[in-house]
């Protein structure tokens, strides 16, 4: 066995180790020197963050020249908490969005460049801060894989020793419940001891884990729930802090929606059917306010509530050719739709059989027991019927005609009408009527899982008695019960956010910690 040592051990590089890898090797830095030894099992950095844009701050000086500081630091704990109902550590919550522009100030040191400052949607708040790509100057799908990229060089300038294809498997402790060391393995095979005074456990959830998730939550994957899976993303890090006495803390998941073999695939179709407008359920009724779609966590709880968790989006030929004359009435700088320009173009791939190629979207899952791999379901469908189209999925026709009878009286004409039923804007309501229809059914998905480990201000990882374990601390997903159930899009890129400042203040923390008198010498 392969023997080390260190003063932190980072336990997963992923963007919430990374940072606090990287600050913990600064804070050393300036106090005399140290060693940060960071163990990833894969064979990169970043994880699930190479696939995200952008990260929340507070009152940055990219706000300030984008004159979109009006939501102050004070607004944005006031919404947060009470969005929360006051679930998240209020300490917590505010040490995190107080030093937000700071890690702006600090990845920018780095060389991080940043577009500007963005909404996800019309009504959240102005938060994200975009990374710039190499050579656009447009918002670009998984360009934070240049800020890792830029982090990691950084990391390892400074000193970090970060271990590719080695995984933690174990927690040593010592005599009085203190962290003193990992037990590590790499790919080869190749036993590690590595003895420390602190670990910072940052293994990114459970969102990899189909039995935890079902264990925890209650959903099968690729049946009632279609999230992200990154593999390696298998709970190592909370079953690990748990098994040393840690608070097992709930465990929830980054909700949003989807609809498997159309969403990252067919960008224009997913984009049409993601649109405000009708949306019923197996049963054949409307349960939702559609003006909300674009709030993707609104929805998917929506979903979650509906037999077999699944929705069907319907327009009409009529609404196709408004679209393509009007323009759609939500864009995304995500996907960046702005036409109906590749509608049919899509529309032919998907029926010609396309929608079994899914390699390249980020639901697909090495797993082919539990992915929609090369079999993936049809979820886009064009009826010439309304009969035909409950007949085939399975949709309640006596209601579903009752419910579109409803929905078009509802619509007046076009935009003239008024939702008594969910009170949705009077612009949205177009009504159903001319084949052929389009349908698309949706399911809740989620970014990752959120939660599992019950931290404090400081991101020190506390037991049963919510006392803090001597030098283990957390970050990123592995502590987000912050969100307390319900991802805030209304403060959106604060799931990035979160795992970047944890991360700085667990490496910050833990550095301050084996100076203090509570530091508990590990070999005691």
């Amino acid at each position: 066995m392969r023997q080390m040592e260190a003063d932190v051990v980072v336990v997963a590089c992923g963007m919430s180790g990374l940072a606090a890898a990287t600050q913990a090797q600064e804070s050393l830095n300036a106090t005399g020197g140290g060693t940060v030894v960071a163990f990833e099992k894969s064979g990169t950095v970043g994880g699930a963050a190479n696939m995200g844009m952008a990260f929340l701050a507070i009152e940055s000086q990219l706000q300030k020249e984008n004159m979109t500081n009006d939501f102050t630091k004070d607004d944005a704990f006031n919404y947060f908490m009470d969005y929360t109902h006051w679930r998240a550590d209020a300490k917590l919550v505010r040490r995190w969005f107080n030093m937000s522009a700071s890690t702006v100030e600090w990845v920018q040191k780095m060389g991080v460049e940043f577009l500007g400052v963005f909404k996800y949607f019309k009504n959240s708040h102005c938060t994200q801060h975009m990374v710039k790509a190499p050579g656009t100057n447009k918002p670009t799908e998984r360009c934070a894989a240049t800020m890792i990229q830029k982090i990691h060089e950084y990391a390892k300038e400074i000193g970090v020793d970060i271990q590719l294809h080695t995984s933690v498997k174990q927690i040593l402790t010592g005599s009085k419940g203190q962290v003193r060391g990992v037990l590590a393995v790499t790919d080869d095979g190749e036993e590690i001891e590595c003895l420390c005074n602190c670990v910072i456990i940052a293994t990114g959830g459970i969102g990899n884990n189909v039995d935890m998730i079902q264990q925890y939550m209650g959903w099968k994957w690729g049946e009632d729930m279609t999230s992200f899976r990154i593999p390696g993303i298998d709970g190592d890090g909370l079953n690990m802090a748990w098994a040393i006495g840690a608070k097992k803390n709930d465990v929830f998941m980054e909700v949003n929606y989807n609809t498997p073999g159309t969403t990252d695939v067919f960008k224009t179709l997913s984009e049409v059917m993601r649109q405000p407008n009708l949306l019923v359920n197996l049963d054949g009724k409307r349960f939702f306010n559609e003006e909300l779609m674009d709030n993707t966590t609104y929805t998917g709880n929506a979903l979650l509530l509906q037999k077999k968790h699944m929705g069907f989006s319907i327009i009409d030929s009529k609404i196709v050719e408004y679209y393509k004359e009007h323009g759609l009435d939500y864009i995304t700088y995500h996907h960046a739709i702005k036409t109906m320009d590749r509608w049919e173009h899509e529309k032919e791939l998907y029926f010609s059989g396309a929608q079994s190629d899914v390699e390249n979207s980020v639901f697909a899952s090495e797993d082919k027991d539990v992915s929609y791999g090369e079999d993936i379901p049809q979820n886009f469908f064009e009826f010439q019927s309304i009969e035909e189209m409950a007949e085939t999925l399975g949709i309640n026709l006596e209601n579903l005609k009752k419910t579109i009878e409803e929905y078009n009286a509802m619509c007046n004409g076009w935009g003239n009408g008024y939702d008594w039923q969910f009170t949705k804007d009077h612009r949205f309501l177009k009504p159903i009527t001319t084949a052929p229809f389009y349908v698309a059914r949706h399911f809740p998905s989620g970014y990752g899982s959120l939660g599992g480990l019950q931290v404090n201000e400081n991101m020190q990882i506390l037991n049963n008695d919510l006392d803090p374990i001597p030098g283990l601390y957390g970050c990123g997903n592995d502590t987000a019960n912050v969100f307390a159930g319900n991802y805030c899009f209304f403060n959106p890129g604060s799931t990035m956010s979160y795992a970047l400042n944890s991360g700085r203040i667990a490496g910050m923390e833990c550095v301050k910690y084996m100076d203090s008198d509570d530091f508990i010498d590990p070999e005691e």
